[in-house]
This record gives structure tokens, C-alpha cells and sequence, in this order.
């Protein structure tokens, strides 16, 4: 298995990805909802939706009495990007316009080093090609303000969005916009992507911790781990009667 340094970069569709890779490498056959399946005893097989979901199954050789499923959602609660991200602050800056994914403890997002990943949507060709990307390096923070500024940060705070928590991206000088450094990392001309689902993600590593490294955190466990956990539940199970 992995160990936890790629953890915290996985998103939803990084994640799936993997998951595809690990199941070909095992010998499973890749389905396709356009076209028709040929499903045999013995068989091994998986498909994709929305390159977010996998559903792998494995047909017993010798009959069958009951199906066993076991399922897990890979998404984190995080903030995703909005189509036109990129606006000026005081004159100066820019920051990203984001929206709140799932349900998150907010502060924990501040004076982190962080960066967008997911999938952006390009003409190719004259086809809607789906791409992968990763700014992997840290490129925004949402900063907190010192204490003198809000002298109520120790005692409580209600958060609101487009105030406090736009991530800080650059100077408004800089000639590198944002959604070139995305086309930049997925290799791809800026005028060539029509769509994105990028999302946020803490930057920090996933560490072991305790006096026997009994502990574990890490971005994104919730739900990464119980993904993890079905997957190799699923991969290393006998599935002698059952689907």
C-alpha cells in the first residue's frame, strides 16, 4: 500500500483514478455504459461515472446464492472554486471566489498552505475532453488577521465566505493568471478549457504521531480511509458464492 504522502492531495476524481489503476493492475476488465457488457463466471470488472464514481464487481466461477455490497463516498468537505474565480482585493491582490463544499470546521482552513486540484473541461480536436489537474505546489492561503485587528478572534466567530475566507492567490500585478497556471499544469492552451470542478486542499502531509506512532492524521480521512478500507476489504475477499 501507499503510505501517506499522496494522501493529502487526492480529490475525488484523483482518487477514482487511482482506485481505476489498481483494479487494472489486478486484472480487472474496464466496462464502458456505452456499450453492451459481456459478463462471464470468473469475470472481473469495473466501471466509471462522471470519472467521481468506480463500481467493481467479481462473478463467482461456479454459481452464485447472493450479492454482497460494500460502498464509501471519497469526497471531503473543502471549498470549491467558482467559474470566474479570479477578483481584486483593496487594489492590490487577488483572491479566488470559492463556495463551501460539505460541512467543514472553517478555522481550520486559515494560515494554511493550500492549492486546487480536480478536473477541468477541454476542446480537443472538437471533442469535450475531461482532464485531470493538480497545482502541486502551494499557490493560495486564506489568511487570518492578526489579534489586534479583531480582538473577538479567541471567543468565537461566525464565518461568512465572501469575507473572511477567499484564498490569497497573487499580487494584481502578476501576469500569470490563474487559470493559466491551471492550463500550464495540465499541459492544455487557456483558451481550450470551457469548464472546471477545482477544489481546494491543505498542503500539510499526513503524519504517524504518539509514543508508538499510534495515531494518524491527515487531510481528507473523512472519507479517504473508509474508501480505502472498502477497496482492500473488496480486492482481498474470497467472494467464493457471491457477487
Amino acid at each position: 500500500s501507499r503510505g501517506l504522502g499522496d494522501v493529502y492531495k487526492r480529490q475525488v476524481f484523483q482518487a477514482t483514478q487511482q482506485a481505476c489503476d489498481m483494479l487494472e493492475a489486478a486484472g480487472f476488465t474496464r466496462l464502458s455504459e456505452q456499450a453492451a457488457w459481456n459478463i462471464v463466471p470468473g469475470g472481473r470488472y469495473f466501471v466509471t461515472r462522471n470519472r467521481s464514481a468506480v463500481v467493481a464487481f467479481v462473478v463467482p466461477e461456479n454459481g452464485l446464492t447472493h450479492c454482497q455490497i460494500v460502498a464509501s463516498h471519497g469526497d471531503s468537505p473543502t471549498f470549491k472554486l467558482k467559474a470566474h474565480a479570479e477578483g481584486e482585493a483593496a487594489d492590490a491582490y487577488i483572491r479566488l471566489n470559492v463556495e463551501r463544499y460539505g460541512g467543514m470546521i472553517m478555522s481550520t482552513w486559515l494560515d494554511r498552505p493550500l492549492s486546487a486540484a480536480g478536473r477541468i473541461i477541454v476542446s480537443e480536436n472538437g471533442k469535450l475532453v475531461s482532464k485531470l489537474v493538480n497545482l502541486d505546489r502551494t499557490t493560495l492561503v486564506i489568511p487570518s488577521v492578526a489579534i489586534h485587528m479583531d480582538r473577538t478572534a479567541n471567543g468565537g466567530h461566525a464565518w461568512n465566505i465572501q469575507q473572511d475566507l477567499l484564498p490569497l492567490y497573487g499580487t494584481a500585478d502578476d501576469s500569470l493568471s490563474f487559470m493559466d497556471a491551471v492550463a500550464a499544469a495540465a499541459q492544455v492552451a487557456p483558451e481550450n478549457i470551457l469548464g472546471h470542478d477545482l477544489y481546494l486542499y491543505s498542503r500539510i502531509e499526513g503524519t504517524l504521531w504518539g509514543e508508538r506512532h499510534e495515531f494518524i492524521s491527515s487531510a481528507r480521512l473523512d472519507d479517504l480511509q473508509c474508501a480505502f478500507a472498502a477497496f482492500r476489504g473488496f480486492t482481498a475477499g474470497k467472494r467464493e458464492k457471491h457477487i
